[in-house]
């Protein structure tokens, strides 16, 4: 018996599934959208500021290949609960505690290992629900991402505009306790795998050539994906835009986002294309949109992130689905192998890109942005007969 054979629908599961990457992943989107508010407090240049962000993932990319494994023994719905609970609990002593920047590090360091074990422990859930659409469930989960940055954007007008910043902490500390619980009621027991049916699923998945290979095109991917939330609101005020507005535009781009991940994921599973071969050509025209961004315009900043979210933020759609179908015994291991190289991405991103901003300012940023999200787009599409 597998942890959702139990389940009458897979609509719960879906549904609990999209909960829990949101709630994971919004404090680190929310650490880049609150930018000009939490440095102005914390009084810190970009360069510094960005370990915020890059401690997070850090701690993430540590964490995803064992608490992959974990997962695989623990099962979904224990490795969760424990995630978005301590997640949970940090969320509230940012708010309530944090009075220097060496402490913020330090507890979004806590949550990024939280996020690492949602993150792996969900794509387990869907993979042992046995879901007719694969495809369309991944994608629904996978829209996740856009739609935590795009709460974390509007969280700027709605909360760090009008009450403060560290209410925002307060609100995604809610959603995270509150989806724990859901996570609870829906999710069944769990039976780890023996050993005979884990080899089995070992020597029936990708090979580790080709998971290690993902891993290094999802870190340049993601190195964009990082720059991008991090930095895109703080580069509109530079090119011009007000302060809620720029915040609306991170909204407005995630959410177009999300539209587009849900349409890929209407077609995906009858798609006779490769998803790595089609995750890199998307990931191009991403790439294009992010070099736009150097242009110092705000008319021209606005279409481009519109274009850089389109792109840019679409293919883990695809990989995630290679990834989980070829690998469907094992695929908390599995995307605990190929997350790391998120995590790394999204790690390396934030920080580089802000040294670079201070060193030659937001145009030369974006280029080098758009040059990685390249490169991880034609490793991408090297690798895609493996998956």
């Amino acid at each position: 018996m597998t942890d959702l054979d139990t389940r009458p629908s897979a609509r719960p599961v879906v549904a609990v599934s999209v909960s829990a990457a949101v709630a994971s992943a919004l404090p680190g989107f929310l650490v880049g959208a609150l930018a000009v508010q939490m440095r102005s407090e914390f009084d810190v240049g970009e360069s510094v500021y960005a370990w915020a962000m890059s401690g997070y993932f850090l701690a993430a990319s540590f964490a995803s290949i064992p608490l992959g494994r974990v997962a695989q023994r623990v099962g979904p719905r224990r490795q969760i609960v424990a995630a978005l609970s301590i997640a949970a609990a940090a969320n509230v002593a940012i708010a309530a505690t944090a009075r220097s920047f060496g402490l913020l590090v330090a507890v979004m360091a806590l949550i990024g290992v939280c996020n690492a074990a949602a993150q792996t422990a969900v794509n387990l859930a869907l993979a042992s629900a046995r879901l007719e659409r694969l495809g369309f469930a991944i994608s629904i989960k996978q829209s996740g991402m856009p739609l935590a940055s795009m709460l974390s954007g509007l969280a700027v007008p709605v909360i760090a505009l009008t009450v403060g910043w560290r209410w925002a902490f307060v609100t995604v500390a809610a959603i995270g306790f509150g989806t724990a619980a859901a996570v609870m009621r829906v999710l069944g027991p769990y039976e780890a795998p023996d050993r005979e049916t884990d080899d089995h699923h070992r020597r029936s998945g990708s090979p580790s050539t080709a998971l290690l290979g993902a891993a290094v095109a999802s870190g340049f991917l993601s190195f964009g994906a990082g720059a991008l939330n991090a930095w895109v609101v703080e580069s509109g005020v530079d090119a011009g835009l007000g302060e809620g507005v720029a915040g609306l535009m991170l909204a407005g781009g995630a959410a177009l986002g999300v539209a587009i991940r849900l349409v890929c994921g209407v077609r995906l599973d009858r798609s006779p294309s490769l998803p790595f071969r089609r995750a890199g050509v998307i990931a191009l025209v991403g790439a294009t949109g992010v070099a736009l961004l150097a242009v110092r315009s705000a008319p021209v900043h606005v279409i481009a992130t519109l274009v850089g979210f389109a792109g840019g933020w679409i293919w883990p759609v695809f990989t995630n689905f290679g990834i989980v179908r070829t690998n469907a015994g094992r695929a908390a291991a599995a995307t605990g192998i190929t997350q790391t190289g998120v995590y790394v991405g999204v790690f390396v991103g934030p920080l580089a890109s802000g040294v670079l901003i201070e060193r030659a300012g937001y145009g030369p940023m974006w280029i080098v942005t758009a040059v990685a999200m390249a490169v991880g787009a034609v490793v991408a599409i090297r690798v895609a007969r493996h998956f």
